[in-house]
């Protein structure tokens, strides 16, 4: 049986939803300065939920304090300039890490409102004003930290299991890219080389 998690995962649900919520903001009177109004209000409104409930979330993981330890090699990044930086070993515990987590999609958010703002003011776009208002909800009941600490699934292995593994922005269609390290051969290597400097 398919879990709403699963269902509500799935890309073809995405574009399906996507594709609906065009079609129902084709209908509406978008270019009336009253109607106007009221969705970059909604839109706002949204925004501030969306973050309330991300702070919420973090106060859950607080209050839950699972001091289970992790150690991972963080992969090394490509700098500004084309170089690379080393990797470097993370010691945390799950509750710092799914606490970091948390914010680094706050931070994404202020990008993704400022996009959307540019987009409305500078191009009078307004349906991203609707769609974003809906999908940034989607995105938080969605998100990793929400499927732990909310929905109680299984972080034992697959996509939940900590370091979460780096998603491609563009979804399947490119891979990944580096992913943090567990073995005891890489830890082990990082642990070494952090003694070197």
């Amino acid at each position: 049986m398919w879990s709403l998690s699963y269902i509500v995962n799935h890309p073809l649900f995405n574009f399906v939803f996507f594709m609906g919520i065009r079609q129902v903001t084709k209908r509406l009177p978008l270019e009336e300065p009253s109607y106007l109004w009221s969705l970059r209000g909604l839109y706002i409104g949204c925004q501030l939920l969306a973050i309330a409930m991300n702070y919420w979330l973090i106060w859950k993981i607080n209050k839950k304090n699972d001091t289970t330890s992790l150690r991972y090699v963080e992969p090394s990044a490509q700098q500004w300039d084309g170089t690379e930086s080393e990797e470097r070993l993370v010691n945390t515990t799950f509750r710092e890490y799914d606490v970091a987590e948390i914010k680094k999609g706050i931070k994404q958010s202020f990008t993704g409102i400022a996009m959307i703002t540019f987009l409305h003011f500078q191009f009078k776009f307004v349906q991203p004003l609707i769609i974003q208002s809906i999908m940034v909800f989607k995105t938080f009941f969605t998100s990793k930290e929400a499927r732990i600490h909310i929905w109680n699934e299984s972080t034992s292995s697959g996509p939940l299991k900590r370091p979460f593994r780096v998603d491609s922005p563009f979804g399947g269609m490119l891979p990944g890219g580096k992913q943090p390290k567990t073995d005891k051969q890489s830890i082990k290597r990082a642990e070494k080389a952090l003694k070197a400097e």
